[in-house]
């Protein structure tokens, strides 16, 4: 499908998170731009090695009580830019595409999306525009419009690249972030407990560019960190954060079941 670029503010705005000294990154994003004939911004983005008044909210007993690993001044800069987004979303009552820096774009998916994203109904709060990440995971569609389809996965998706976001979903987020103990892309996966459903679309809209190295630190070994009671801790955790997974999921499908009937008597 070929689309016609958009020569005029785009129906939602969109926000390119990203540092002010990643010149190379800033310039391929604004390269697919240009090509979309799409308008942007770019979001500057927290430099972890510089620290900010926001990293407070790091909560280091509560990351040792579930072992956790400590999170680095990249993951907190991560954290941090995300959560300023937030804080704008709800700040301007308006809707925005958030984008991390180093995302390629699939012209035609990503523009069928856009075309659409103002007439998405409320319950679709947040939507990834990527591919799932998680293994095992299962989709099940709940919104389709102009080609794109819209679903529930019942794991999140181990990223953040690129999301669709209203207000509610940013306020929700906002609330579940007073500690921060985990990295933000799996914070934003634990719909469970952040009242944040995990939407995303059939067709991904865009990927990251694997060119462009990571901006936030590695280099830890987390099997060789965890261990003993640590690692028990851990798995403890986890086992804890699949079982309420599992019963959200299960009443998801229930519900969906009951409306996918009614649907089918009323026709």
């Amino acid at each position: 499908m070929q689309n016609d670029p958009i020569t005029q503010a785009p129906p939602v705005e969109i926000v390119v998170i990203s540092l002010t000294r990643a010149v190379e990154r800033r310039r391929a994003i604004q390269r697919q731009f240009d090509e979309l004939g799409v308008p942007f911004s770019f979001f500057d983005a927290v430099d972890g090695k510089l620290g900010h008044p926001l990293f407070t909210r790091f909560d280091g007993a509560r990351a040792k009580a579930i072992g956790e690993i400590p999170l680095t001044p990249g993951h907190l800069g991560c954290y941090a830019s995300h959560y300023l987004v937030w804080e704008q979303c709800v700040a301007d009552n308006r809707p925005l595409i958030v984008l991390e820096d180093d995302a390629v774009l699939f012209r035609d998916e990503f523009l069928d999306f856009l075309s659409i994203a103002p007439n998405l109904p409320a319950s679709l709060a947040c939507v990834r525009l990527f591919a799932n990440k998680s293994r095992k995971t299962r989709f099940v569609p709940v919104f389709e419009q102009n080609s794109v389809v819209i679903g529930k996965f019942l794991r999140g998706h181990r990223s953040a690249t690129g999301y669709f976001l209203t207000p509610d979903a940013a306020r929700k987020l906002l609330r579940y972030s007073q500690r921060w103990v985990e990295p933000v892309d799996i914070v934003m996966d634990q719909f469970w407990a952040n009242g944040v459903e995990c939407h995303g679309v059939a067709r991904a809209c865009l990927t990251h560019d694997g060119e462009f190295e990571s901006a936030i630190d590695f280099g830890v070994d987390t099997a060789r960190e965890r261990r003993g009671m640590m690692r028990a801790r851990w798995r403890w955790y986890l086992f804890k954060g699949k079982l309420r997974r599992a019963l959200h999921n299960l009443t998801f499908m229930l519900r969906h079941r009951q409306r996918a009937t009614h649907a089918t008597s009323n026709r």
